[in-house]
């Protein structure tokens, strides 16, 4: 609900005292002081909307007093408050303005006033981040600023400065104004508020990114080691959003450039070798960048003008070229035929795309029918993109392991891909499903989905109204919920105990 908030300026009034005379009558009506305020209606961006894309978000309203507004103004985040244009329109003064939001809440105020000084207020926030994510056996959950963590901790991915699993989320002390969170693995990363990135859990090839670049004629011991707190990535304060692989870390820049970290034998990091980074290095040759994600071996980005660029591992046509190889691709590649994209999603070894007309193209490896194209096998992968069948109205994809998900307009959820252990969430498990909906539970139901995480056997699913449900295996704690059988599927949706 848009908040707003009026304020009125009184007209002075004349007295005459007792001996004085009355004023002449003119018979003319005494005048009326204007005391109503301006209207401010912000119709878009809704209220608590959640953008997945670093990318422009549209502010449009109407704003109309009986006589006529004056001025109106407008701000961003408390920043500094700018004359906001406006336009004649039916109802009173039309407005419309490009925003670019930072990681976190976003708050805009919009500011009106008549000609007599009457003035009023309305504002609405929105979001900039992933709230859930999911990893090996791990997940996570931002909540006001909190970052919550629950699972296995075999590595110190929980973040809690031990190695010890937890089966109900508790918060991460060390950390205050996340932003975002990224899980895959056995790794955790989170983008601040204030553009810094954090790190820890499993650090075998240097995903973490906490070492120094080398210097020449120095001798240098990559950083390797785990960690069980999270740790700052020395040089980056410009962060907006981050991504993992299987072990290595995608991060992307306020300017629209990438860097990368982590193993790099097929090439994941897009610098053009195969040397593993402990430190962050820029990707070659990508700008205008909105959102990354990562896979086993391979990393994905979509840049504003709906393309779709790819590197790393191509054994599987994970790079959607129209070929298979075992070559490393070091260097970022367009995905041919794709256009109009809007969102990606990326698994172990296949990738998801989101077009504007609410349709899901896909590629890579095919065994568990992950791809959606009604066929599923070895050997039956899929080196281009085909349409996923059945698939229409949606309006955001994730992908982890060898399956993927769909949130449709109408806040449903369909899933597609392996379901061994119930990760598709809709009553079954043992048996693969190429295109196949959540059901709809009457004691829990899914609908009303902001934000959706899928990990290696499990998903998440968190509610507008604050409550967030997992499926699929429970084990070491994954779901959240201590209440749970360990080592146990769960094809339907349960609650997390989300505090």
């Amino acid at each position: 609900m848009h908040r707003r908030t009026s304020y009125t300026l009184l007209g002075a009034v004349l007295l005459w005292g007792c001996g004085g005379k009355p004023p002449p009558d003119t018979n003319t009506p005494p005048s009326v002081a204007d005391l109503t305020p301006p209207t401010v209606l912000i119709t878009s961006p809704r209220e608590a909307q959640r953008l997945g894309t670093y990318q422009v978000i549209r502010l449009e309203g109407t704003a109309g007093d009986d006589s006529g507004v004056r001025r109106l103004t407008w701000r961003l985040n408390g920043e500094e408050t700018r004359a906001l244009e406006s336009s004649e329109a039916e109802s009173g003064r039309a407005f419309v303005l490009d925003l670019m939001p930072r990681p976190g809440t976003n708050t805009v105020v919009v500011r009106a006033e008549d000609a007599v000084g009457n003035i009023a207020e309305s504002s609405v926030s929105f979001y900039f981040g992933n709230l859930v994510s999911a990893g090996g056996l791990h997940g996570g959950a931002v909540r006001g600023g909190h970052l919550y963590t629950w699972g296995q901790n075999t590595q110190g991915q929980l973040g809690q400065g031990d190695t010890t699993a937890r089966a109900t989320p508790t918060v991460v002390a060390d950390l205050s104004r996340v932003a975002s969170i990224a899980i895959n693995s056995n790794t955790s990363l989170v983008v601040r508020e204030d553009g810094t990135v954090w790190t820890w859990g499993a650090n075998a090839s240097g995903q973490l990114g906490l070492g120094t670049p080398p210097v020449e004629g120095q001798t240098r011991t990559p950083d390797t080691q785990a960690r069980n707190r999270p740790t700052q990535v020395s040089g980056l304060t410009d962060a907006v959003s981050g991504a993992l692989g299987f072990s290595h870390a995608l991060v992307l820049k306020a300017d629209g450039t990438v860097v990368a970290f982590g193993k790099n034998n097929n090439g994941q990091l897009g610098d053009g070798t195969t040397t593993d980074r402990d430190y962050p290095v820029p990707v070659h040759g990508l700008k205008d960048v909105v959102k990354l994600v990562g896979g086993s071996q391979q990393s994905v980005a979509l840049t504003r003008d709906g393309s779709v660029w790819v590197w790393g591992n191509n054994n599987f046509g994970n790079l959607g070229q129209g070929i298979a190889d075992s070559d490393a691709h070091p260097e970022p590649a367009q995905v041919p035929g794709l256009s109009g994209v809007v969102d990606i999603a990326s698994g172990r070894d296949h990738v998801l795309a989101l077009h504007s007309d609410g349709t899901v193209s896909a590629w890579g490896l095919n065994a568990s029918g992950q791809v959606g194209n009604g066929e599923g096998g070895s050997g039956l992968e899929v080196l281009a993109p085909v349409k996923v069948v059945g698939l229409t109205d949606v309006v955001a994809v994730y992908a982890n392991s060898n399956f993927g998900l769909a949130l449709k307009a109408d806040g449903t959820l369909w899933g597609f891909g392996q379901n061994f252990n119930g990760q598709l969430g809709n009553g079954q498990s043992g048996k693969d499903h190429q295109v196949q909906p959540l059901a709809d539970k009457a004691v829990v139901g899914l609908s009303a989905l902001r934000d959706v995480a899928a990990g290696s056997t499990f998903g998440l699913g968190l509610r507008e109204d604050g409550l967030l449900f997992g499926w699929g295996w429970n084990s070491n704690g994954s779901l959240g919920n201590d209440e749970l059988q360990n080592n146990w599927s769960f094809p339907e949706p349960v609650k997390v105990k989300l505090p």
